[in-house]
C-alpha cells in the first residue's frame, strides 16, 4: 500500500526507494530522469480530445470536467473530421467518468447523431445539445435524446434555443443559465433563485461566472455545476500577511528545491510541531512500516524521500488556505497548475522542473492564502524568470503562464501557437489531463 502511495507522488512511476539519506542533488537527478527527445518547435494542430475545464459542485468541491473543443475548431470541423473529434472527446469523457468524476461537453446535436457513436456513450456523461439543423427534424432529435438517455447520458439544452428543441423531447435533464443582464455576484445569485422558481427540479449549469467571488455567491441547491475563469495570477482585494505556518512550509519547500542537506530538512520540519505531527500521521496511516509506527522525523524523511516529501509539503501548503465555499476546488487547481508546469518543463527539457512546479503553485497562492503576489514570490524565493513572469508578465517563463490561460479558456488556436516547444498541442493537452488526474 505504501509503495502505491509513493508512486502516486513521484514525478514519474518508479520502483519504491530504499530507506536512505536524501540525495544531495535531486534537481540533477530529476533532470536526468526526465530527459526526453527534443520536441519539434513547429506547432501541431489539436487532434485530441480538446481542453478540459474543472467544474465545481454546489458544495464547492471539484466534481466534474467540461471537455471543450472550442469555437474556432467547431467552426472548421466538418464531416469525418467532426465525427473523429467527437469520438475522441467522448472517449476521453468515458475515461474521466470511470475515474469517478462527472463530465460535460457542449456539442452540435447533429455531431452526436451518427449511430457509430453509440458505443462511446456512458453513464456519468452530460451532453449539452447545441441547436443546429437537426432540431428542425423533430423525430430525429427525439430519437437522439432517447438514445443518449438509454445509454445513461444526461441530456441538456438551453431553455430558449434557436431553433427550439422539439416539445416531444420533454424536459431537459439540466439547463445552462445565461449570464444576467446586471454584473456582480448578487445578480448571479438572484438569477439562480429566479431560474429555480421558473424551472423547478431542473439542475442548473453556471458556466460564465466572472470571478471566484461570483461563483461562491451563486453556489446553492439546484446548481449542478459551476465554472469561472480564474486568470493567470489573481490577487485578493485585501491582502493579508502570510500566516506563520505557511511561511514555514514555504521555507521547507525552498530547502528541498535548493538541495539543502538531510539534517537541514529534518531541522526545518522539527521546527514546526504541527507539520511534524502531520508527517508522522500521514506515513503511519499509509502503513509505511507494518510492524511498528514511525516515531522520528529522521526516519520519516528518509523513508519518504525528497521527491514525495516535496509534493506532500506543497499539498499541505495549499490546504492551509482559509475556509471558503470553493476552497477544495481552488486547492485542486493550484496542484494541477503546479503539476502541469512541471510536465511542460520536462517536455521543454528545462534544467529544473521543480522550479516550474513552484511557479505553477505561486499563481494560486495569492488567492488561496489571501496575500499579494510580492509576498508569495518573496516567501518562495522564486528564481528570477519566475518572478519576472508573475510580476512583470515578461521573461523566458512567460509562455508557461500564457499557455495555462489558453488551456483554461479552451483557446485551441492559441494552444497550437504556443505548444511547439512543449511537444505539440496534443502533448500539452495530454499533460493538462494528467495534471488533473494527479490531484
Amino acid at each position: 500500500m505504501f509503495s502505491a502511495l509513493l508512486d502516486r507522488f513521484r514525478r514519474k512511476p518508479a520502483a519504491p526507494r530504499a530507506a536512505a539519506a536524501l540525495s544531495p542533488r535531486p534537481a540533477a537527478a530529476l533532470a536526468a530522469r526526465s530527459a526526453a527527445p527534443a520536441p519539434s518547435a513547429a506547432a501541431t494542430p489539436c487532434t485530441g480530445a480538446g481542453a478540459r475545464r474543472p467544474l465545481v459542485s454546489a458544495q464547492g468541491r471539484l466534481a466534474a470536467f467540461e471537455f471543450q473543443i472550442g469555437p474556432a475548431l467547431l467552426s472548421r470541423l466538418r464531416g469525418p473530421a467532426a465525427l473523429a473529434s467527437t469520438g475522441n472527446l467522448l472517449g476521453a469523457m468515458r475515461l474521466c467518468c470511470s475515474q469517478g468524476l462527472g463530465t460535460l461537453a457542449a456539442l452540435p446535436a447533429s455531431w452526436l447523431a451518427p449511430a457509430a457513436l453509440d458505443a462511446h456513450f456512458a453513464p456519468g456523461m452530460h451532453l449539452l445539445l447545441q441547436p443546429d439543423a437537426l432540431f428542425d427534424d423533430a423525430p430525429a432529435t427525439c430519437l437522439l435524446v432517447s438514445r443518449l438517455r438509454r445509454a445513461g447520458v444526461r441530456v441538456g439544452w438551453a431553455a430558449q434555443s434557436t431553433p427550439p428543441m422539439p416539445r416531444a423531447a420533454g424536459r431537459p435533464d439540466f439547463m445552462p443559465l445565461p449570464p444576467p443582464a446586471a454584473p456582480g455576484a448578487c445578480a448571479w445569485r438572484q438569477a439562480v433563485e429566479a431560474a429555480a422558481q421558473r424551472w423547478p427540479g431542473v439542475p442548473l449549469l453556471l458556466l460564465e461566472l466572472p470571478s471566484v467571488d461570483a461563483l461562491e455567491a451563486a453556489l446553492a441547491p439546484g446548481v449542478l455545476w459551476a465554472a469561472c475563469h480564474i486568470g493567470g495570477c489573481v490577487e485578493p482585494p485585501r491582502a493579508q500577511a502570510l500566516p506563520p505556518q505557511a511561511q514555514r512550509a514555504l521555507q521547507l519547500l525552498n530547502r528541498l528545491l535548493n538541495d539543502d542537506d538531510h539534517a537541514a530538512v529534518v531541522d526545518a520540519i522539527k521546527a514546526d510541531a504541527a507539520l511534524s505531527v502531520r508527517l508522522l500521521q500521514y506515513l503511519n496511516s499509509a502503513g509505511a512500516l507494518p510492524d511498528r509506527e514511525l516515531d522520528s522525523i529522521e526516519q520519516a524523511v528518509m523513508l519518504l524521500g525528497r521527491d514525495a516529501l516535496y509534493r506532500w509539503v506543497a499539498q499541505m501548503l495549499v490546504r492551509m488556505s482559509p475556509p471558503r465555499p470553493a476552497a477544495h476546488a481552488l486547492q485542486a487547481t493550484a496542484l494541477a497548475r503546479a503539476r502541469l508546469f512541471e510536465l511542460l518543463a520536462r517536455a521543454a527539457q528545462a534544467p529544473n522542473p521543480g522550479a516550474l512546479y513552484l511557479l505553477g503553485l505561486a499563481t494560486m497562492l495569492p488567492l488561496l492564502l489571501q496575500c499579494d503576489i510580492d509576498a508569495a514570490v518573496d516567501a518562495l524565493r522564486l528564481p528570477a524568470p519566475a518572478a519576472l513572469a508573475l510580476r512583470a508578465q515578461g521573461g523566458p517563463w512567460l509562455p508557461y503562464l500564457q499557455l495555462l490561460q489558453a488551456l483554461e479558456a479552451a483557446d485551441l488556436p492559441v494552444i497550437e501557437a504556443l505548444a511547439g516547444p512543449f511537444g505539440g498541442s496534443d502533448h500539452v493537452l495530454a499533460s493538462w489531463a494528467e495534471a488533473w488526474h494527479k490531484v
